[in-house]
């Protein structure tokens, strides 16, 4: 099911300073000119306009596949994985299906998704979804945005623009919201991409804090995950501070690196939670379907601090 939204795109270009050519010899400015055209071709290719979405309730797709009664052991149960361009869908619906510690999931957060696969991995588990693109990303030309699937029914689901446009190709970023029906507690699930390392890091964190300020305004357990795009340990360390001062506990904190890049473990990813006791959690192989591997966490509502029912 589709409800609607616009879209708008912003353009970028590159300004030569005024005067600059003029206090170069002929071959220099040839030279300069060359470069500078070149590398506006490299520039245009790989930032072209981007189409966001930036309709505030749209636009969405839903699908209510699941089928079964579940019974609730007040576990929790949540994954969140970025599916690169949502390729692959294929093998990860194997890679749900066959792995252990995903066969009795309560949410799985995606990142970097389309509808149509969005659609095929829920029919395939027969769970339940809610899905925002935030644009038509200009590398496949296809929507590209974050969905939350549940074996339980989804509510209260919204989507949230986060501040600033990419430097690159002017293109948003959102977190999807979304509170699930269980019968012992309901937990309100977020899913969040935020920008690559081409952004200020000032500007990424202006960005969790937008997620942030809207999970204040909620009782009860809240779960946050998703691709944090942390590449260096200050980071990392910085992203924890501003959860922890909002009430929230990194769940994965020892779970490990979930992209190797250059020979080493980065860890990209995670997952937070507000209210809820963190029993295990792990990165979960499965570098055949993306360059993020999963990552998993079994949590446990907090009965000391009580909860939204």
């Amino acid at each position: 099911m589709l409800t609607p939204g616009g879209y708008s795109t912003r353009r970028f270009f590159v300004l030569t300073p005024r005067g600059s050519l003029a206090n170069m010899t002929s071959s220099a400015r040839s030279f300069t000119l060359l470069g500078a055209l070149v590398a506006l071709l490299i520039f245009m290719t790989g930032c072209a306009a981007t189409p966001n979405y930036l309709a505030p309730t749209g636009p969405s797709y839903a699908g209510d596949y699941a089928t079964s009664t579940l019974s609730d052991d007040r576990l929790f149960s949540v994954a969140t994985w970025n599916i690169k361009y949502s390729d692959n869908a294929d093998v990860a619906i194997r890679v749900l299906q066959e792995t252990p510690e995903f066969q009795n999931l309560d949410a799985l957060l995606l990142q970097e998704m389309d509808e149509n696969e969005v659609d095929r991995m829920a029919r395939a588990m027969k769970w339940n979804y809610i899905y925002y693109p935030a644009s038509i990303h200009p590398r496949h030309q296809r929507d590209f945005g974050e969905a939350i699937l549940s074996p339980w029914p989804i509510t209260e689901a919204q989507k949230l623009l986060l501040p600033h446009y990419s430097p690159r190709n002017g293109q948003i970023r959102l977190a999807v919201r979304a509170r699930l029906i269980m019968p012992s507690f309901q937990p309100l699930v977020y899913t969040i991409h935020t920008e690559t390392a081409l952004m200020a890091p000032e500007r990424r964190r202006q960005q969790v804090e937008a997620l942030l300020v809207d999970a204040k305004a909620t009782r009860g357990p809240v779960v946050i995950g998703g691709d944090f795009n942390t590449i260096t340990p200050w980071e990392r360390r910085t992203l924890a501070s501003m959860m922890m001062q909002a009430g929230f506990d990194w769940a994965t904190q020892n779970a490990g690196a979930t992209v190797y890049k250059w020979g080493a473990g980065i860890g990209l990813d995670a997952i937070f939670a507000r209210e809820m006791i963190v029993i295990e959690a792990a990165v979960i192989p499965a570098a055949q379907v993306s360059d993020h591997q999963p990552l998993w966490a079994l949590l446990t509502p907090d009965s000391s601090e009580g909860f939204h029912r």
